[in-house]
């Protein structure tokens, strides 16, 4: 795979894959999964599962192609990273339109929720004022569309790489000897 047909997979199986993401957020959205930590795990684990169909299969499709230059575990992971960081970006766009746009009421009282029990439990402390100030920066960086992408794309490299370093393991394929010998014993005759 040249550097061209390598970052043009990436980009392509990222935006899929973010895409595919983003699906998952639109689920969680539309089932309320993320307002209560006792139904968050299932947004998490739909998040998980999805990642690992996308590393597991571009991962296969990506040995298959390369069948006798074989497909090596350094490409493997890189492919990874490069892939998630394409899926961050297209996830933050995503989660920046459903944040401000799509869903604007529903995100707005679910951080006016997590406010509300934050300053309780700092209520009668030293930190409150300091606690009440980086709540409201927060909630400005998270409407801010170069936080919520960058921030994706973060995540996305760090969870997909852990994930990648793990699964690439079992998508790799060692170049076949014999079918690069033989090539080459075809080119000899054809002179």
């Amino acid at each position: 795979m040249t550097k061209g047909q390598f970052w043009q997979s990436a980009s392509n199986w990222g935006f899929l894959g973010g895409a595919a993401f983003f699906a998952v957020n639109l689920i969680g959205w539309g089932l309320r999964l993320e307002s209560s930590a006792s139904s968050s795990w299932i947004y998490e684990l739909m998040l998980f599962v999805a990642g690992m169909a996308l590393i597991i299969y571009t991962g296969r499709r990506n040995a298959r192609a390369s069948a006798s230059a074989g497909y090596t575990y350094g490409q493997a992971v890189g492919f990874v990273f490069a892939m998630m960081m394409f899926a961050g970006v297209v996830y933050g766009v995503g989660r920046f339109l459903l944040v401000n746009f799509i869903a604007r009421e529903y995100y707005d009282a679910l951080n006016a929720a997590q406010l509300d029990s934050m300053l309780t439990i700092y209520q009668n402390t030293p930190q409150y004022d300091a606690v009440l100030d980086m709540s409201g920066r927060m909630v400005r960086w998270f409407s801010n569309p170069f936080f919520l992408i960058f921030g994706s794309v973060v995540n996305f490299v760090i969870k997909g790489g852990f994930l990648g370093l793990v699964l690439c393991a079992f998508v790799t394929r060692k170049p076949d000897f014999f079918a690069a010998h033989g090539a080459m014993e075809d080119e000899r005759r054809s002179e």
